[in-house]
């Protein structure tokens, strides 16, 4: 009998234990569903303010593109004025700008010269500074952007030739036993005896007589002729070379070429000879 009553006593123990269990398990899965669709209502709520708040940006950047392209449309017709009283258009604005901005790409190739490769490409030079003086009177140069722009490669064009040499040239020594006619004919000067007076009218300012050099002096042995120097050629005259467009472009001021190479032409200026180096006066 008291075994019976005891096993009775723990099952209605553990039924007990167990609908307790259950309840709580229960309990506890109903506010996990509230919370979370509590978390779900919240995340609805922040779509839809998310959804307002994108409304009403779209809506200021529809009004903001609106007011761009009003004032894009009046900064083209302020420009089309602007154009039109200079006499130019806004093709002929952009194709001026490209070519600016072509010769500054070709400023920068020379710039990375040596001196020496530059005073070689003397020429290239020359034809980007003529260039920068024609887009001078073009239309579109009365626009302050390009009459900076053109300041600054002219700027960059006198730095260039600053940094030039004036001349390309050797020199060399002169030892006992030497003349000039001796000097020119060795292979590492002009290999040519007749070239001695390439030398002589080069170092003008060393020699002055032909027949007459001493030890120790240093002469200049001109490899390439420089902007103000032109190497008399076979057939040349004065008038023929003061006519020529790099050097004076009129053969009227032959007389002017004489006055500045009298010292080694003599007093007879129709006498010159190939290898003189002359002077040209600018």
């Amino acid at each position: 009998m008291k075994a019976v009553t005891k096993t009775l006593f723990i099952g209605f123990v553990f039924a007990a234990f167990f609908l307790t269990f259950s309840t709580s398990v229960a309990t506890a899965q109903e506010m996990t569903m509230k919370e979370y669709k509590a978390q779900l209502q919240q995340w609805v709520d922040r779509e839809a303010a998310a959804k307002s708040e994108i409304a009403k940006c779209d809506a200021e950047i529809a009004s903001l593109n609106s007011q761009i392209s009003d004032v894009e449309g009046q900064n083209k017709s302020v420009w089309s004025q602007i154009y039109s009283e200079i006499g130019t258009t806004e093709a002929e604005v952009n194709d001026h700008r490209n070519q600016l901005n072509s010769l500054d790409n070709q400023l920068a190739s020379l710039s990375a010269l040596s001196p020496e490769e530059l005073f070689k490409q003397r020429k290239e030079l020359d034809a980007i500074e003529a260039k920068v003086n024609a887009h001078k009177g073009d239309k579109p140069a009365y626009l302050t952007e390009f009459r900076n722009k053109i300041a600054a490669l002219e700027g960059k064009i006198a730095s260039l030739r600053g940094k030039m040499p004036k001349a390309l040239y050797d020199e060399y020594t002169v030892i006992r036993g030497d003349y000039l006619w001796r000097i020119a004919k060795k292979d590492d000067i002009y290999g040519d005896p007749l070239q001695w007076i390439r030398i002589y009218s080069y170092n003008r300012d060393q020699i002055k007589d032909p027949d007459m050099i001493y030890p120790d002096q240093i002469f200049k042995i001109q490899r390439e002729s420089g902007p103000e120097e032109y190497l008399v050629s076979p057939g040349d005259n004065l008038a023929k070379i003061a006519g020529s467009m790099d050097i004076m472009g009129d053969p009227t001021k032959w007389h002017e070429l004489y006055n500045a190479n009298k010292d080694v032409i003599g007093e007879d200026a129709n006498m010159i000879y190939p290898h003189q180096v002359l002077k040209i006066p600018r």
